[in-house]
């Protein structure tokens, strides 16, 4: 199964305490799957893959960004890492899918090509039918004049990402076949989609004062910067593979969350 994990935190800065308090409640660091990740360092789209063996003692050190995501997968089968390691990127959006699709993908992934716009169309790289689902999403997006606005509103996003996943079973011609979770970032907003019986959770971390990584207990009495910057910390993580279900919410089937700027989270 393809493990996704995605966050969002309120104060970018401390993105890698954030990662360091996230990474035991995910199951990612498999050294058997090739590992994928993209984050944003001063709004430039920064992107990063580990193959199989490779070591991954930096994965979790990421720039100062508001979003990351991450996806380990199994190694592809007859085809080069770069041409279907998630997550798949366009301009700011980065964009990964779990789950089992229809069956016979290949058609289902013509089938979307077809009604992708030329630009969209050349930017496929293979035959990879989740890189289709992410040009298909990308059109809804344009269809809107939306691609790059930087003021996408979250739940917008995340009504164009279930109507994607829409789509893809339209294509199938299976109704009620997918069972997909779709996650997406422009590194201002994530939104995810749950279509099927694809699993997906989402869990929010308030904050803390106590920070291993920068050696802080919670018990300091003195309300420095850095005290009061991680006692005012927030992040909402989305994962379809967390380590225990205990202290993460299931999203439902035909449901899509919103994570915007202010971290509220909305259910679409």
């Amino acid at each position: 199964m393809t493990r996704l994990f995605a966050i969002a935190t309120s104060n970018p800065s401390l993105m890698r305490c954030e990662l360091q308090r996230a990474r035991g409640l995910v199951t990612l660091d498999d050294d058997g799957l090739v590992l994928g990740l993209g984050a944003y360092d001063d709004a430039q789209l920064v992107q990063r893959r580990y193959g199989v063996g490779v070591t991954r003692a930096d994965m979790w050190d990421q720039p100062s960004s508001e979003t990351a995501l991450y996806v380990a997968s199994a190694p592809p089968v007859g085809r080069t890492q770069e041409d279907v390691a998630q997550p798949f990127r366009m301009r700011q959006w980065l964009f990964a899918m779990a789950g089992q699709g229809p069956s016979g993908g290949s058609a289902t992934r013509d089938r979307l090509a077809e009604q992708l716009p030329d630009f969209l169309l050349r930017s496929l790289r293979g035959p990879s039918l989740e890189e289709a689902v992410f040009a298909t999403f990308l059109a809804e997006l344009r269809s809107l004049g939306r691609t790059e606005d930087p003021d996408l509103e979250a739940p917008l996003a995340a009504q164009l990402l279930a109507r994607t996943a829409h789509h893809v079973e339209a294509a199938s011609g299976h109704p009620h076949r997918a069972s997909l979770a779709l996650v997406a970032t422009n590194g201002r907003l994530v939104v995810a989609t749950a279509h099927g019986e694809a699993p997906l959770f989402y869990r929010l971390l308030e904050g803390d004062g106590a920070c291993a990584r920068c050696e802080l207990s919670g018990d300091e009495k003195a309300a420095t910067a850095e005290v009061r910057d991680h006692r005012r910390r927030r992040s909402v993580l989305i994962s379809n593979a967390p380590n225990k279900p205990e202290g993460w919410v299931t999203v439902a089937g035909g449901r899509s969350i919103a994570v915007g700027r202010t971290l509220q989270l909305q259910t679409i």
